[in-house]
């Protein structure tokens, strides 16, 4: 069925390109949709669906700088060029809901309607006579739309596309690697900030202000999650909400904050004790900071993830914590996690065994936290370069 979507401001190409506001020229993301048909030939997939919706966008944003409001549907086509199809459509218009963002200049919004959205990804498939189709986002993809997908195009065979698309994606352009650096400078400066902002009397709530006013000051579009200020009797359960608890001397903080600029994002901590540690927080701290500088250094191109996790394992036994603090702690000096457009890319512990390759990007946190002690924590991210690693948060790592 052909669908139409009618609103009171057109939102064709020459209405949205007058606000397009790109981080990088469309040559960046036709190169992206060509590499992806590179990998779409190896398998012989036809055209590739590409799945998100606000919690987990990255994928869309990568190759359209979209931010869906609701779901969102890409097609890469073997012959034409994509389509981006969304029900995120607020006071149904098109115009306001971040259609100006993307360079793509096949847009169709729809009502948020399952059998309106499966639709229109069936009339695009249908002519590009698909017969292979790859997805992304698979489990972002409800079921009253595959299931109607699935009923309309019975000659189509489906393959999870997610792991040679998300191989290809998390080898960063030079391009990306400076938004990234960028998302990584206005991110330290939140920290500094955080940090300055430390002293008796002062609460959770207001470091957590001075880190949010700084990143938006230096540019941040928005948060990648919520910054976290978590000290006291509850520093030990690392992820919590800031509290008006005031601080005092002795208390080992723990900070935790990212910015996002352009949907790309950063991810940062610190541990800080305020008025300096005493010897038991130092010998906790000083296993982090131990297992941060053995780790980076033997970060390059070429290594494996299980070589930095194997060397992990063994300076977690020799660390003596996991006896002294049994029951009460997690250690982990080889948690790390890719942080471009999405939190799963690679490397990322759990995911398959990954190759450290130049211009690889991710957050690496080596961690100890505590019941009843708090968290000890050195988290920055980490730029693969030609020869070896580069944080790029630049900060200062010890604060205690």
């Amino acid at each position: 069925m052909a669908v139409e979507y009618k609103s009171n401001i057109p939102y064709t190409w020459e209405v949205r390109s007058k606000y397009l506001d790109l981080p990088f020229p469309e040559t960046e993301y036709e190169e992206r949709v060509n590499r992806m048909k590179g990998e779409m030939a190896k398998k012989g997939i036809d055209s590739l669906l590409v799945f998100g919706n606000p919690h987990d966008k990255g994928d869309v944003v990568y190759l359209s700088n979209f931010y869906p409001f609701g779901r969102a549907a890409l097609i890469i086509r073997k012959e034409a060029d994509p389509v981006l199809i969304t029900d995120g459509i607020l006071h149904g218009e098109p115009i306001n809901s971040y259609s100006w963002m993307t360079w793509l200049r096949d847009f169709r919004p729809v009502h948020r309607d399952a059998a309106e959205f499966a639709a229109v990804i069936t009339q695009v498939l249908k002519e590009d006579q698909a017969r292979k189709v790859g997805i992304v986002g698979m489990d972002n993809l409800p079921g009253n739309i595959w299931d109607r997908l699935k009923e309309a195009l019975k000659e189509v065979t489906w393959e999870d596309f997610w792991y040679p698309f998300t191989t290809a994606k998390s080898i960063r352009s030079a391009r990306e690697v400076s938004l990234l650096k960028e998302a990584g400078r206005i991110t330290a400066g939140g920290m500094k900030a955080a940090i300055e902002a430390i002293s008796e009397g002062s609460t959770e709530h207001g470091i957590a202000a001075a880190a949010n006013k700084e990143m938006f000051e230096l540019g941040a579009h928005e948060l990648f999650f919520s910054t976290i200020v978590n000290a006291g009797p509850r520093g030990g359960l690392k992820h919590a909400y800031p509290t008006g608890r005031r601080l005092r001397a002795g208390d080992l903080i723990y900070l935790d904050m990212g910015a996002s600029r352009y949907g790309y994002n950063c991810d940062m901590s610190r541990s800080v004790v305020l008025g300096g540690a005493n010897a038991e927080q130092r010998a906790v701290l000083n296993v982090i900071l131990d297992g941060y500088t053995v780790l980076t250094g033997k970060m390059k191109p070429g290594v494996s993830t299980r070589e930095i996790i194997e060397e992990a394992t063994r300076l977690e036994r020799s660390s003596g914590l996991m006896e002294k603090y049994r029951g009460r702690i997690f250690l982990g000096l080889a948690i790390h996690h890719a942080v471009g457009t999405s939190f799963a890319e690679f490397p990322t512990l759990g995911f398959p065994e990954t190759i450290l390759r130049e211009n690889m990007t991710f957050a690496f946190e080596p961690m100890a936290h505590i019941l009843d002690f708090g968290t000890a924590v050195i988290e920055n991210m980490i730029l693969i370069t030609g020869s070896g690693q580069e944080s790029i948060t630049p900060l200062e790592i010890v604060h205690w």
